[in-house]
């Protein structure tokens, strides 16, 4: 979790590295390899597809 909290600090608003990779051309490349490596941390929750029963 220390890790996905880092790279949210990262890519925040508040951010000076953000900022400065905000302005390189390659930036869309940063912002993706971010997004990558924060989902192979904790990765996203799949929808959920209809319930197998009432509840």
């Amino acid at each position: 979790m220390l890790a996905v909290d880092a790279l949210d600090q990262v890519v925040s608003d508040r951010s000076e590295l953000a900022e400065q990779w905000a302005e390189a051309a390659n930036w869309s490349q940063w912002r993706q390899e971010i997004t990558r490596l924060r989902d192979l941390l904790d990765p996203p929750i799949p929808p959920q597809e209809e319930a197998l029963f009432e509840i």
